[in-house]
């Protein structure tokens, strides 16, 4: 019973992978640029996934009404195939057709806290004197992979958090179908943040930094251990120099 278990908080893993692919309990996996550590402890998941290689910064002075301002915009590019391949494997080869309780593993549904849709969040935190675009931000996707992408702003902080939603109510069986039809090419997700920050003293250099992060987890539905969360996923914290 707890070896079955093990396995399904394996397929568990393998459907948070808006922040990265984790497809097993000892490696680590590389899909291109995205790379991967996980580990297994009792019923939950955790992992790590390192997004350094697709996000990235860029800008340039500007004049505008005799001040100088820093203008620039983060963000990044990551193809669909790059982050679920690892989960996709994992799945056909030690998941499908498996039993819990009685039921196949690809027939159940992977759900947030109180069987709410399942997302993830990557938060963005810029320095307090950064002025953030939030009207022009740019959040895009081409994969049935991602329903949904939603942002929101957080003025305490000067964060903005992406909101992703994964697949569409599907179990892990229909899920995955959506991987097979898609394919390996064609299929990016897109974020570009743009901001801007006043220069005050032109010998300065470096004008801040710009911190990411993410968080995803997921937890059991139905009767048996309801709530109980079984996957923990971090997205590695990045932190960008802005520099002149």
């Amino acid at each position: 019973m707890r070896k079955t278990m093990k396995k399904f908080m394996g397929l568990m893993m393998a459907l948070l992978m808006v922040f990265g692919v984790f497809a097993g309990t000892t490696n680590v996996f590389a899909a291109n640029n995205v790379i991967s550590n996980y580990s297994q402890s009792g019923w939950r998941i955790n992992g790590e996934v390192d997004l350094s290689n697709v996000v990235s910064n860029s800008g340039h002075d500007v004049e505008e009404n005799g001040s100088l301002y820093y203008k620039g915009n983060i963000g990044g590019v990551v193809e669909a195939s790059d982050l679920f391949k690892g989960a996709y494997d994992k799945y056909i080869k030690d998941y499908k057709g498996t039993l819990y309780w009685g039921k196949k593993v690809e027939n159940l549904v992977m759900f947030n806290r109180d069987e709410k849709f399942p997302t993830a969040q990557y938060t963005i935190d810029f320095p307090d004197n950064f002025n953030v675009d939030f009207d022009n931000i740019v959040v895009t996707d081409n994969t049935a992979l991602v329903s949904k992408i939603e942002k929101s702003y957080d003025k305490t902080n000067n964060s903005v958090t992406f909101t992703f939603y994964l697949g569409n109510w599907n179990d892990y069986k229909g899920f995955f179908g959506l991987y097979e039809k898609e394919g390996t090419e064609g299929h990016p997700i897109t974020i570009n943040v743009p901001y801007s920050v006043e220069i005050t003293d032109s010998a300065i250099t470096n004008l801040g930094t710009i911190s990411s992060e993410g968080l995803c987890a997921l937890y059991k539905g139905g009767n048996k251990l309801f709530n109980t969360q079984l996957v923990n996923v971090v997205a590695k914290k990045i932190d960008i120099n802005v520099n002149r």
